[in-house]
């Protein structure tokens, strides 16, 4: 297409549309507000006749009431109480089928009386005036005596016409009154309602060559307000909208030449321009000028567009190339994301701008929880697509414009997102006002990475650990404020992962703790300092079974008895969980097998199997060595798993514990209703024995529901024909509620805390010993 031309394809479509739709727009506007202002005048005008009409009919009753309570009813006090009254205009007495009895009237044509309906005491109606143009007003009430008869009132409402009459000469309304068949009650007397609305009326109508707006309001069931309001508002802007359109007329010839210098300057002047500066640009090999330019859009019809069209394709290679060497420079590879040298120098940047200010920042260091085990059991590639996926969803987090890429030097003032290495990952936030902005950051964060990752075949939940540092508070440069978000993030780490924690100078010191007790950890298991203690599993459906939950304790040298809550979670993050796990496994095995000798029958031992042994450990072939090694039967072993462990990596939990079933162990699930609870798990995977949770033995005593919910569980693993276990039982009740609803075994402080293998078998002999007690004097009884 030549220039010319797109010059006339512009312009005239500039010109002709804005001028058809501004005058549709204002016509449009004009009639909104006409019609809005009758509905609204119309309504308040209804509110003033109801109520005129309520006064009417509240008189009316008094002047009924003061003619009832006359001595005698004869025609000449009927007659009397006309002259009396000047708006009484009739009255009728009449009997149960509306036959007159006695009546006294001032009207040429007196109104034919009327009785309520369904014989009821009372009734009303308005009529119009045989001879003038107001309604009237009927009210009936029956007479005290043993034989029915009415009394009948028929009053003026000339009140109305009054009403009607100041309303047309100071609002220029026309008011007419009709019954609910739109017929012809009150109202101007220079028009007919015939006329005006011959059927029914509508929202406009044509009188006298003017638009009037017919507004209909309900005063009583049997009478209806009808307003006509003239359409003056249309009319006064008529001239309004021709000075309008003018002036947008004028406007719009201003704005075509506008349009067509900025054409111009668009299709021509600007294109040569750039054209010219990219011709300088690739002469002196300035790429950066080069890849800031806007060229035209190749188009081969347009002259000017196939000189830069050819120019494009020299600078593509170019611009290819330099954005290459760019990304290899300041961005990682992997992720997209900035590296660790971008990251220091934009930080520093912030960090000069916050100080310029007088803002603070916050810096987020991030790290992946397990990630090495991800590495280990599915391979450096799957574990590189989660780091990609990771990094593509921390951009999602980000406020803004999710995540500005920077090239070194840059100065935006958005957040900065960037890969340190490995796992980690860092993000600074400038113009932080309080510390609860940085922890809503934190919280997206974490509940965007809980979402299951899919990585080719397999899928996988991971979490991550985040530390926060705030500038100026914990340092002044990027590297303090790295060092203390990181041991920040340690901190998260030490307190169960998956949660956020901010820099503290406490944390040094607990840093310095752990690090130390890593470092011994390493070497308790050597030194025989890990012990298993064991805690009943009591049964109370009268089967004489042995059954103990294997707890793993650190007798430490110097600190004494150390929590599993304190180093397991430690074990899991360096990796010797898998040590531990396996010297559990075969200790357990190793007790069995001693009272396997001393002739102990139906004893077996449950013992935990962590989430990382599960998922990236190989505890097939643990077990394997451990029933080839130890003379104990498959059944007698039962590994414990939790659903969370279940739900890090589906898949590949389902084949591993097909195979540990096969090779004769039990499986139970462990802490059930409290992760993923869901009824696929107990379908799909191979487990004997349902564990309930101890937060909902906890409330059985203070809330009800609790014991519904239990009921469903117990019934549900009946069902499925799963052995049942509540833990947590530490009173008589919860025992008894237990009991009555057909729990196979309990466990808890009630019986037995967790003790040495020795004590843990002496409680057993107690307990078979008192229930043998107690059918022999049931039995004598």
């Amino acid at each position: 297409m030549k220039l010319q031309r797109k010059f006339l394809s512009v312009l005239i479509p500039l010109v002709l549309v804005p001028l058809v739709l501004a005058c549709w727009l204002v016509h449009r506007h004009l009639q909104g507000i006409a019609q809005e202002h009758a509905t609204e005048q119309m309504s308040l005008l209804a509110d003033q006749a109801r109520q005129t009409l309520i006064q009417g009919e509240e008189n009316g009753q008094a002047l009924l009431q003061r003619l009832l309570e006359l001595p005698v009813l004869h025609q000449a006090e009927l007659e009397k109480f006309i002259a009396d009254h000047p708006a009484v205009l009739q009255i009728d007495l009449v009997d149960s089928q509306g036959q007159r009895l006695l009546s006294a009237s001032s009207l040429i044509n007196t109104l034919t009386p009327f009785t309520p309906a369904n014989g009821q005491d009372s009734g009303r109606r308005i009529l119009r005036h045989p001879g003038q143009s107001i309604p009237l007003l009927q009210i009936a009430r029956r007479m005290e005596g043993p034989t029915p008869r009415y009394c009948i009132l028929t009053i003026r409402l000339d009140f109305f016409s009054r009403f009607i009459d100041n309303v047309r000469r100071n609002l220029h309304v026309l008011l007419y009154l009709t019954d609910a068949q739109y017929e012809w009650l009150s109202g101007s007397r220079d028009y007919t309602a015939s006329a005006l609305f011959p059927s029914r009326p509508t929202q406009t109508v044509l009188m006298d060559n003017q638009t009037w707006f017919v507004s209909e309001q309900t005063l009583a069931p049997d009478l209806k307000l009808i307003g006509f309001t003239p359409d003056i508002k249309i009319q006064s802007s008529i001239e309004q909208l021709d000075r309008l359109l003018s002036y947008i007329a004028i406007i719009a010839g201003l704005f075509a030449v506008l349009v067509l210098h900025s054409a111009v300057a668009s299709f021509v002047t600007r294109p040569l321009g750039q054209i010219r500066r990219m011709t300088d640009a690739l002469a002196n090999g300035n790429l950066e000028t080069l890849d800031e330019m806007e060229l035209p859009t190749p188009d081969k019809r347009d002259e000017i567009a196939e000189l830069a069209a050819s120019f494009g394709t020299m600078n593509d290679n170019l611009r290819q190339s330099s954005r290459q060497i760019e990304e290899l420079a300041y961005f990682d590879t992997l992720t997209g994301l900035p590296n660790k040298v971008t990251s220091i120098d934009s930080m520093q940047q912030l960090i000069e701008r916050a100080q310029l200010k007088g803002q603070q920042l916050a810096i987020l260091f991030f790290d992946l929880d397990n990630f090495k085990n991800i590495n280990d059991a599915l391979g450096h590639q799957i574990g590189d697509i989660l780091l990609m996926q990771v990094g593509a969803r921390l951009k999602e987090c980000i406020r803004g414009n999710d995540l500005m890429q920077r090239s070194a030097g840059s100065g935006d003032d958005s957040e900065l997102l960037a890969r340190m290495g490995g796992d980690e990952f860092t993000l600074v936030l400038p113009d932080i006002h309080s510390t609860g902005q940085a922890a809503k950051v934190a919280e997206r964060i974490l509940g965007k990475l809980a979402q299951p990752f899919k990585l080719q075949d397999h899928s996988v939940f991971v979490s991550a650990s985040i530390g926060i540092s705030l500038y100026p508070k914990d340092g002044q440069t990027p590297e303090a404020l790295l060092k203390h978000a990181d041991i920040a993030m340690y901190a998260a780490k030490a307190k169960g992962k998956k949660n956020f924690q901010f820099y503290d100078p406490g944390m040094h010191k607990s840093m310095t703790e752990r690090l130390a007790l890593e470092a011994s950890m390493r070497s308790a298991l050597e030194n025989n300092e890990f012990v298993l203690f064991y805690q009943p599993r009591v049964p109370v459906q009268g089967q004489q079974r042995i059954e103990f939950e294997a707890l793993m304790r650190w007798q430490h040298p110097e600190k004494g008895m150390i929590s599993p809550a304190v180093f397991i979670p430690l074990a899991e993050e360096s990796g010797y969980i898998q040590e531990l796990g396996n010297w559990a496994l075969e200790t357990a095995c190793r007790q069995l097998e001693a009272w396997n000798r001393q002739n102990i029958p139906n004893v077996s031992i449950s013992v935990n199997l962590s989430p990382a042994q599960l998922n990236f450990g190989n505890p097939l072939q643990t077990v394997q060595r451990c029933l080839r090694q130890f003379a104990i039967e498959p059944a007698q072993l039962e590994l414990e798993i939790t659903e969370s462990g279940l739900m890090q990596n589906e898949s590949h939990a389902i084949d591993v514990l097909c195979k540990l079933k096969e090779t004769g162990v039990r499986i139970a699930l462990d802490d059930f209703g409290t992760g993923y609870s869901s009824l696929a798990y107990l379908r799909r995977f191979p487990i004997d024995t349902l564990k309930i949770d101890r937060s909902f033995i906890r409330d059985l005593e203070q809330d009800p529901e609790s014991i519904l919910v239990l009921e469903s569980i117990i019934g549900l693993a009946q069902n499925l024909k799963l052995e049942i276990v509540a833990e947590g039982i530490e009173t008589e009740h919860q025992l008894t509620i237990l009991e009555q609803r057909g729990c196979d075994f309990i466990q808890g402080f009630y019986f037995a805390k967790p003790t040495p293998a020795p004590e843990s078998m002496q409680f057993f002999e107690r307990y078979f010993s008192r229930q043998q007690e107690k059918a022999l004097e049931k039995k004598a009884g």
